[in-house]
C-alpha cells in the first residue's frame, strides 16, 4: 500500500507525463520525462537510452549525470553491467541491481567496483521500453553515496506509470518535427548498400570507414525511421524513397 503523499507523487507524475509536448524535439522530451522523474520521486541521476538490436544508442539523454561518466561506461563498463540489454535473458521489465543474477559475480562485482564504486554510486536500476515485444529504449537510475539504495517499492512505483511512459513516449516519437528524419549524404550511402544487402563488414569496407563506425550510423538511422532492425530500416527507407 501507498502512502497518501506516495499517491500524491503518483497522481503528479501521470499528470505530468500525460501532459507532455508532443512537438518538442526528441532530446527535449526525454530530458523533460527524465525531469519529471525527479520531481515526483527524486530519482536524481538517470539516462535515457534507445535500444536498438540489443545494444544502447552512443548518444543518449542524461540528467545530473557527467558526460565523462556516461563515455566510461560506454567505452569500459557496459557489458559488465547486468542491466545491459545485452544481459537481460528474460528479466522483468524493471530490474533492480541488488536482484539481478544474471551474470557472474565476479563480472557483477567487478562492474560495482570499477564503474559504479568509482564514480560515487552504490546502487543501479533501469526501466525497459518495449515496443511489440521488443527494448526500444531505456531509462536507468542511480543512486550516489550517501542516498537510499533502490528497493522493491521503487520498482511498483514505475511499474505503475510505465504503461504510460511507453505510449507518451511512443507518441512522441509518432508525431515528433519533421526534420529528425532528415538524413545525411554518408547515411544515403549507407542505406544503399543496406537496401542491397550488404552485411556491416562489407559496408565499412565499401564505405572506408570501421565497422564501429558503420553501427553508429545505424543506431541513429533507428532513430530516425523509429525503427528496431536492419529489415525495418530497408523497408522504411525503400517507402520514404518511393513517395
Amino acid at each position: 500500500m501507498y502512502e497518501h503523499k506516495e499517491v500524491e507523487y503518483l497522481l503528479e507524475a501521470t499528470f505530468k507525463i500525460s501532459n507532455m509536448n508532443m512537438q518538442q524535439t526528441s532530446e527535449d522530451f526525454k530530458l523533460n520525462m527524465l525531469q519529471v522523474l525527479s520531481e515526483c520521486f527524486q530519482y536524481e541521476h538517470t539516462v535515457f537510452w534507445e535500444v536498438a538490436d540489443g545494444e544502447l544508442n552512443e548518444q543518449p539523454v542524461y540528467f545530473n549525470l557527467e558526460t565523462y561518466t556516461i563515455q566510461n561506461y560506454l567505452h569500459e563498463y557496459k557489458y559488465y553491467d547486468p542491466l545491459h540489454p545485452v544481459n537481460m535473458r528474460n528479466q522483468p521489465e524493471i530490474q533492480l541491481m541488488q536482484r539481478n543474477e544474471v551474470i557472474s559475480m565476479k563480472k557483477k562485482q567487478y562492474y560495482v567496483e570499477r564503474f559504479l564504486q568509482k564514480n560515487d554510486f552504490i546502487d543501479e536500476m533501469v526501466m525497459y521500453l518495449y515496443n511489440q515485444q521488443k527494448p526500444t529504449a531505456a531509462i536507468g537510475f542511480l543512486r550516489k553515496e550517501g542516498e537510499i539504495p533502490f528497493t522493491e517499492q521503487d520498482s511498483q512505483k514505475l511499474l505503475y506509470i510505465k504503461r504510460l511512459i511507453e505510449n507518451v513516449y511512443f507518441l512522441h516519437q509518432y508525431v515528433q518535427p519533421g526534420e529528425s528524419l532528415r538524413i545525411t549524404q554518408r547515411e544515403k550511402e549507407l542505406l544503399m548498400y543496406l537496401c542491397k544487402g550488404f552485411k556491416n563488414a562489407e559496408i565499412a569496407s565499401n564505405l572506408y570507414v570501421s565497422e564501429n563506425t558503420v553501427k553508429k550510423h545505424l543506431q541513429n538511422l533507428y532513430r530516425k525511421f523509429q525503427v528496431t532492425s536492419r529489415t525495418q530500416l530497408a523497408l522504411r527507407y525503400s517507402e520514404s524513397f518511393r513517395a
